[in-house]
């Protein structure tokens, strides 16, 4: 049996790489449509257009395809929900925490796994709970929330009797909340930009400085 070449060895390893990316994308669209616990590897590898054999190849089974999901989907939704990402030049935070909604909401609303983190499937959330990478996430993001409050607090932008670690828990409760009801819509429609537009208004009512 002949060796392979140089050359081959990475068009090889492009090829495996674009089918293991082709495995994650239909898994992901698989827990979207049906929630993890029904997704089956099956299912996975049909839409894929990949056998079985192959997914278990290059997974070890349903649980570390969705591991890896997780860590890509947090990774992306950490960077684009960051409100780092939405200060502006003038550094109001006021700005920064809208768009940081607005940008968590649509990233929730175009993505399917996100659906299947929030279907409350009891697996999910046990092992969302569990998970050191969805608690660095967390604790990361917060922690630069809390900064910029606090600078927003020290220029004056905002109440200096509040507490910003309060604060930024706040804004992630009113995302939280409204992702929930954008994936969920029996009761509130959290896809009409007016509602957000209220919640918003009434965040920084609370946080800002009154007019003397």
């Amino acid at each position: 049996m002949s060796e392979a070449t140089p050359q081959a060895l990475p068009a090889r390893s492009d090829r495996a790489m674009r089918k293991r990316q082709r495995i994650l994308d239909a898994a992901g669209h698989c827990f979207g449509a049906s929630g993890f616990s029904k997704a089956t590897v099956e299912e996975i590898a049909a839409t894929a257009g990949v056998s079985k054999a192959l997914v278990y190849h290059h997974f070890r089974g349903k649980e570390a395809i969705f591991e890896e999901l997780l860590e890509r989907t947090l990774t992306e939704w950490a960077r684009v929900g960051s409100i780092d990402e939405h200060l502006p030049a003038d550094g109001s935070i006021r700005t920064a925490i809208a768009g940081m909604v607005r940008a968590s909401l649509r990233y929730a609303q175009g993505n399917p796994l996100v659906r299947s983190l929030f279907q409350l499937d009891p697996t999910v959330v046990r092992f969302v709970g569990s998970s050191a990478t969805v608690r660095r996430h967390v604790d990361e993001g917060r922690a630069r929330l809390v900064d910029a409050i606090e600078q927003g607090v020290a220029r004056g932008e905002l109440r200096r009797d509040l507490d910003p670690a309060q604060v930024a828990d706040v804004a992630r409760l009113l995302i939280m909340a409204l992702i929930d009801n954008l994936l969920n819509p029996e009761w509130l429609n959290a896809a009409d930009e007016r509602f957000v537009e209220t919640c918003l208004e009434m965040l920084f009512h609370g946080i800002t400085p009154r007019n003397p």
